[in-house]
């Protein structure tokens, strides 16, 4: 095989996790435990195996062999750990993928070291700092050492000592190769069927399967078992339709980029029951996260903040910006402005902050701006502090800005939207040269008559117009005369007659 050999993965496959995933106090070494699915058992301990129970046993035969306690399988929390498990690794390697078997509960993780072994010199030193630190996480842990992710994953079924010189090279293939060739075809555990007809034909290694794809090819394979499984069994080998051609492609690493986390506390000296007290400490760690967030090249939109006492109460404040933020004063100014709204509950004893993001910091660099483009981002920086700072103080659905709606009607072209939604300000020609005051009154404001003239608050006189409106045919028909009016005290105002009723009604005041 002319295989590439860049690569070296570490797999590590966590038998008990279906146990160790569940809360602690679970498994107290007191007696037979199984954690059950389906009411099947997906896994046991050693007092249940030494009682005759296996996995796929079912729940009332395992009662009756045992009278074991039982535990429902919590898949969520198996996952859950599997990312904390990831966290934690990523001190050795940035290339870590999560594997889950479809059909059996086989949970672990699979770590390319091969770009890590000088960091950590060598192989053996590397994966003695692996196993010593997963001794302090109490897991059942299996190892296996491959060339290639799904090889390592299968290898961790049988034992081989991750040590010497033919496992430290990655250039040397064969040995992973001469090892897979000895598994049974029963590791092969997600394909259950493929595995059923392999055993039928007579195939017990997957040396067998070897041997008949250089007799005749993976497309061989391909119409016998499904394309799925072919490219499984090329997956494990890294190759192409043959044991002498490579893999056509070399698929690039997974690389894991852990999520960025800040929190921290103070603890006081004493019980604070006012907000001042609290405002040196709310500065302090806004201080700290901005710098965290200023290395990192980071900008957040929402922190939390947790208040606690001495009887473990806990209370929550969530502050929002709209615009993403890296430096801390708009967000001290949130934070007080939402805890002056809200009074404490209790006596705090601890104040937490956490953030959690993967925001990217925006950074706008313009050392010749002469168009004036800085101010005016100037400019909207400030509109976006303030409305910030409107919403925190009114809540959330106080504030709203206008959009334009496409119609003749006035009182129909415009609706109220929420800041965050995206809002038209693209007027049409017909609307941008005519007159339209700021100010549209809701509803239209009936007009009097005194003698032969108009009155409201005060008499109006006719300046401009009429410039007529119709539309909405399909519901409530409109027919309006517009016109520009001046009152007595020379304010301007838009009035209009309409056709149906012969009334006179004041719809805006010009500013």
């Amino acid at each position: 095989m002319n295989g590439r050999g860049n690569r070296l993965w570490l797999a590590l496959r966590f038998r008990d996790l279906p146990l160790s995933a569940l809360p602690d106090g679970t498994d107290d070494g007191s007696g037979a435990i199984v954690v059950v699915e389906k009411r099947r058992v997906v896994f046991c301990n050693i007092a249940a195996r030494k009682a005759g129970i296996v996995r796929g046993t079912d729940l009332a035969t395992a009662q009756l062999l045992s009278n074991c306690r039982v535990f429902q399988r919590d898949r969520q929390r198996e996952l859950n750990t599997l990312h904390q498990l990831r966290d934690d690794l990523y001190q050795f390697t940035p290339h870590i993928d999560i594997q889950q078997s479809r059909h059996t509960p086989q949970s672990g993780l699979l770590l390319e070291i091969s770009t890590c072994l000088r960091l950590f010199r060598g192989l053996q030193n590397l994966y003695h700092r692996v196993q010593t630190y997963l001794q302090g996480a109490s897991l059942d842990v299996r190892a296996g050492l491959g060339h290639t992710a799904q090889g390592a994953w299968l290898l961790s079924f049988t034992h081989y000592d991750i040590a010497g010189p033919e496992t430290c090279a990655t250039e040397n293939t064969a040995v992973f190769i001469e090892r897979l060739h000895r598994l049974p075809v029963q590791v092969l555990q997600d394909y259950p069927e493929a595995v059923n007809a392999l055993t039928q034909m007579g195939f017990t290694t997957l040396g067998d399967i070897a041997q008949q794809i250089q007799s005749s090819a993976v497309s061989s394979l391909a119409k016998r078992l499904g394309r799925d499984f072919a490219q499984a069994i090329m997956d494990i080998y890294d190759i192409g339709s043959d044991f002498n051609q490579a893999g056509l492609f070399n698929r690039p690493a997974p690389t894991y980029v852990p999520e960025e986390l800040f929190e921290r506390q103070v603890q006081f000296d004493f019980p604070v029951i006012a907000i001042d007290y609290l405002n040196p400490a709310i500065e302090s760690l806004l201080q700290d996260l901005s710098e965290f967030m200023h290395l990192r090249h980071l900008a957040c939109q929402h922190i939390q903040w947790r208040l606690s006492d001495i009887y473990r109460r806990l209370d929550c404040v969530d502050v929002y910006s709209d615009v993403p933020q890296s430096g801390w004063q708009l967000l001290y100014d949130l934070t007080l402005i939402h805890l002056e709204n809200k009074p404490i509950p209790f006596e705090v004893d601890c104040l937490t902050l956490v953030y959690r993001n993967k925001l990217p910091r925006q950074t706008a660099s313009s050392p010749l701006n002469l168009s004036g483009q800085h101010r005016q981002h100037g400019d909207t920086q400030d509109l976006a502090i303030a409305m910030a700072k409107l919403k925190t103080r009114l809540g959330e659905n106080a504030v709203h800005k206008v959009s334009y709606r496409d119609s003749l009607i006035p009182e129909l072209s415009h609706t109220i939207v929420a800041l965050a939604e995206k809002c038209c300000q693209q007027l049409p020609d017909i609307h941008r040269h005519s007159l339209r005051p700021n100010w549209l009154f809701s509803p239209p404001t009936a007009i009097g008559h005194r003698g032969e003239r108009l009155y409201w608050q005060g008499y109006l006189a006719l300046m401009a117009g009429p410039e007529r409106v119709t539309g909405h045919w399909w519901d409530s028909p409109v027919a309006r005369d517009y016109y520009l009016a001046r009152r007595q005290d020379n304010v301007a105002v838009w009035v209009y007659q309409d056709l149906y009723d012969r009334q006179w009604y004041v719809h805006g005041v010009f500013s």
